[in-house]
């Protein structure tokens, strides 16, 4: 599957997202910090900026998704673990 995260830097997201890619899944992570794992593909963006999550929806996860004639792959899921960051 090819699958958009959010928040995958965060502390559940980094035990999360190479568990889904170890299962042989595409994960593009969108956070405000990459997350350093193999075979994580990681786009920066601003959760609260609609427009730049709409650009990252329609966007290729790689370079080697780029095949001439084929269209722009759909995301098979999204998973959402960003949140806003608060103080206790």
């Amino acid at each position: 599957m090819r699958i958009l995260f959010t928040g995958g830097a965060g502390k559940a997201g980094r035990h999360v997202v190479p568990y889904l890619v170890a299962q042989g899944h595409r994960v593009l992570n969108l956070d405000l910090v990459p997350l350093e794992a193999e075979g994580v593909d990681n786009l920066v963006v601003d959760l609260t900026d609609p427009g730049q999550v709409f650009s990252a929806m329609m966007s290729y996860a790689g370079f080697d998704e780029l095949e001439p004639g084929t269209g722009m792959p759909r995301f098979d899921a999204v998973v959402h673990f960003a949140a806003v960051p608060a103080s206790c």
